[in-house]
């Protein structure tokens, strides 16, 4: 016989629980449509992801909230993708109770990125 065991997230009024554990929130970002920061339970700007519509397709930047100038990765968009990252970065152990892993981020981003390494245009 077999069987798989899989973390319950779940978020609600912005908390983000693992297992009924509360580890990170999700703040919604008011100026740019359907885009969102993680934060911790301090509300401290962990990571930015924007939200990019490209006509009838859209996706989505990840940016360190500290540095909206490099992008780490880009991603498809989906439904409820803010639940679906979370579950992401926490299976690949770069979200933790204590924050982010740095040194699991920049691997994550290589895994996922299609140009992590991108620089934004200066204006």
């Amino acid at each position: 016989s077999n069987y798989s065991y899989a973390q319950k997230v779940k978020i609600k009024k912005g908390i983000v629980s693992v297992d009924k554990k509360v580890l990170c929130k999700v703040e919604k970002d008011d100026v740019v449509r359907w885009s969102f920061y993680i934060n911790t339970i301090e509300n401290e700007q962990l990571l930015y992801f924007k939200y990019v519509d490209w006509g009838q397709y859209g996706y989505y930047e990840a940016y360190k909230a500290s540095d909206l100038d490099n992008i780490l990765f880009e991603d498809d968009i989906m439904m409820k993708y803010d639940k679906r990252i979370i579950k992401k970065l926490f299976k690949a152990k770069v979200l933790t109770n204590s924050g982010i892993d740095e040194k699991k981020l920049k691997e994550f981003s290589k895994k996922m990125g299609r140009e992590y390494t991108r620089k934004r245009n200066q204006y």
